[in-house]
């Protein structure tokens, strides 16, 4: 049988092979040997794929869907499109010995091309692949203009493909109401969906209409089609992320919680969710539970093809925010217990925005510790990084630059941030306003909360209770150890007082700090003052 494409133009394509089983795996590669590919890369396993695609781009990609260790290939060409080694116009074709459920939304953002039902043919194989690559070929301006956020030409570009392949014209116009969508007209997005479905009844274009109506904000008739569009089993995780959206929308985030974890139920490694869930409980005020939620993810996917690197910074994040809070006794336990979550994030995890990451919480860390120059290095190397970072490790860095008494950059970078969660939110991301909403209420009470301690500390200290001084300015470090005369007046505590062995890390980071700041020559002095008046204790 002739096949679509000529030998030829398969000779020159490299292609990605991704299968467990070694005897189906050689039967495929033969297969595609007939068909006229060369440069033929087969693996066993994602790990072992993801490691070629981030040394090579390939043209194309067939992956069986169970790749064993627990992940499939949705989740690995999720995992390609989040690091940009997905090359543009690639081909990815997903193999199944059974019919699997394909997306419903979201072709904008990328899905796989093809799907292929084992057992198969080459000829089958071929023309699956060819048609994928043609149709990619006739899309891709669409793809471009949107990509570039020209929504009118990608708009017109849809038109055009209806025009020349009339084969195309589903696709071409799903494309065009997820563009209308993506440059925020709900209005056009809605009567094409409807146009659409008054032709033919297409799931995607009933979620489409509850899409457009939730951009709209039309919440009633979102709500009572999403409530129907549950009831059919196809749709059903897309329209609980989309009820999980009208919850967060109408701030009813218990309601949010509940749908989330239907979605849990579905899908229980689905990263996005758990992110939502934690996140969820710590709006809610409930951080003993998100504290425990992230505890157990640690427990239940460390090592395995779910490990990722959110819960490790989620849950080193609340034990940072826990250790600034704590008493004198409960300080140390705590601060070990986040340089030991955030210390064993595993190192496949650690990819170039990984480790910034990570080196965003440790810098506050070690400055919590008294470790300036460590703090100021890790920094550095921060600042170098040219990626971006998400949300939750651009309001880390905020927390960062507080610490560091550096008011202009955490605000910079807050207003960064909340267009940031702006935009998510246009994308169906609707938590990240709240998140950001909440951290903003709460870095506002904590810093009315440092000036009246540093305050109170001060009339502690003029009033000769060093005990009361002690208690409120170590508080006030905490918040702000970069703050040169909230430390220097906790030194001034601490002199005043008989030396004590539960002090003695305080006063050691203090020392060590101001040590490494650049001073004014008052201030130089002060230090060299109050340094001389220290309990021996402090200073062996």
């Amino acid at each position: 049988m002739q096949m679509i494409l000529q030998s030829r133009f398969y000779k020159s394509k490299k292609l990605l092979l991704v299968e467990d089983c070694e005897p189906v795996r050689a039967s495929i590669k033969g297969m595609l040997q007939q068909i006229g590919f060369e440069q033929i890369t087969a693996v066993a396993d994602a790990t072992a794929a993801l490691a070629h695609a981030k040394k090579q781009q390939f043209d194309f990609i067939v992956a069986d869907f169970q790749l064993g260790e627990g992940k499939d290939a949705s989740q690995f060409f999720a995992e390609l499109k989040l690091h940009g080694w997905l090359k543009a116009g690639a081909c990815f074709a997903i193999m199944s010995a059974e019919p699997i459920r394909q997306p419903v939304h979201g072709m904008l953002s990328g899905l796989p091309d093809c799907y292929l039902l084992k057992p198969f043919s080459y000829v089958e194989l071929e023309k699956k692949l060819a048609k994928a690559f043609q149709t990619s070929i006739a899309l891709r301006k669409i793809y471009q203009a949107a990509a570039s956020a020209d929504y009118q030409e990608a708009i017109t570009q849809a038109d055009e493909v209806v025009k020349q392949h009339p084969s195309l014209t589903l696709q071409a116009l799903r494309l065009k109401a997820e563009v209308m969508l993506a440059a925020g007209d709900g209005k056009a997005a809605l009567g094409l969906y409807q146009y659409v479905c008054q032709q033919r009844d297409f799931s995607w274009a009933r979620l489409g209409q509850a899409i457009a109506l939730l951009q709209l904000s039309r919440f009633a008739e979102a709500a009572t089609q999403l409530q129907e569009l549950l009831k059919q089993e196809e749709l059903r995780p897309e329209a609980l992320a989309c009820l999980v959206q009208l919850a967060l929308l109408q701030g009813e985030l218990q309601e949010a919680k509940a749908w989330v974890l239907e979605l849990l139920r579905i899908n229980p490694t689905d990263n996005i969710y758990q992110q939502y869930y934690g996140n969820l409980l710590h709006l809610l005020g409930d951080d003993a539970a998100a504290i425990a939620y992230w505890q157990k993810l640690l427990q239940q996917y460390r090592f395995s093809a779910f490990d990722h690197i959110e819960p490790y910074l989620a849950l080193g994040r609340s034990q940072l925010l826990a250790a600034q809070q704590a008493d004198l006794a409960s300080y140390s336990p705590l601060i070990k217990q986040f340089f030991d979550t955030v210390q064993s994030i595993p190192l496949k995890l650690l990819t170039a925005p990984g480790a910034v990451q990570q080196k965003i919480q440790l810098a506050q860390g070690y400055l919590l510790q008294g470790d300036g120059a460590k703090s100021a290095a890790l920094q550095a190397e921060i600042a170098a990084f040219d990626g971006s970072l998400p949300l939750s490790s651009m309001l880390d860095l905020v927390r960062y630059h507080v610490a560091c008494n550096d008011s202009m950059a955490a605000g910079e970078l807050l207003k960064q941030a909340n267009l940031l969660a702006d935009t998510l939110s246009k994308n169906c991301q609707g938590l990240a306003p709240l998140v950001v909403q909440h951290f903003t209420t709460m870095l506002k009470a904590s810093n009315q909360q440092l000036r009246q301690w540093q305050q109170q500390g001060g009339q502690q200290l003029q009033a000769d209770k060093p005990k009361a001084a002690l208690q409120l300015l170590r508080s006030a470090f905490l918040l702000c150890p970069a703050h040169s005369a909230t430390s220097l007046q906790l030194l001034q505590a601490l002199a005043m007082l008989p030396g004590h062995k539960a002090l003695k890390p305080l006063a050691s980071a203090v020392l060590q700090l101001l040590n490494t700041k650049a001073l004014s020559s008052s201030e130089r002095s002060k230090l060299t003052e109050l340094t001389n008046s220290l309990p021996e204790l402090y200073l062996d």
